[in-house]
């Protein structure tokens, strides 16, 4: 017999997997944005470094001064867009374990009709058995 849920438990799989994807797309995205601030990181450690060695001519130190607010706010901002993924991704990450929950629920209704009808098998196999031994003990008791 075929199980009647069939049809939701292949839309429950397919969204499960299509949620799967935008969870990992976001969190490429993450690791993105903390390469990009890693990288912004070093570019700002580098320009502190050359302004406090003294390395730098000093008609730029102005504009290494501007170029080390710049990486301040970049960071900052890189940051909050980082919250905002990490935000983005609990969210997903409910909703593929909500959907997940749900496939495994129809997976389980799958199962218990599949034993149900196992079950029911065995009891008809066991029915006629049951009928051919009896068939068997008369004709046996009926000879004598």
């Amino acid at each position: 017999m075929k199980f009647r849920l069939e049809k939701l438990l292949n839309l429950a799989l397919k969204e499960e997997e299509s949620i799967k994807n935008e969870l990992a797309i976001v969190r490429k995205k993450i690791a993105d944005v903390d390469f990009e601030i890693d990288n912004t990181l070093a570019n700002l450690y580098k320009v502190q470094q050359q302004l406090k060695e003294g390395q730098i001519d000093g008609r730029l130190v102005s504009f290494d001064v501007y170029l080390i607010k710049m990486h301040n706010n970049y960071i900052s901002y890189l940051k909050k867009k980082k919250e905002q993924l990490l935000k983005e991704e609990e969210e997903i990450l409910q909703k593929y374990l909500e959907k997940r929950k749900e496939r495994m629920s129809f997976e389980k209704l799958k199962e218990r009709q599949r034993l149900s009808e196992l079950k029911e098998l065995d009891r008809k196999e066991r029915i006629n058995i049951d009928e051919v031994s009896i068939q068997k003990f008369l004709r046996n008791t009926s000879e004598r």
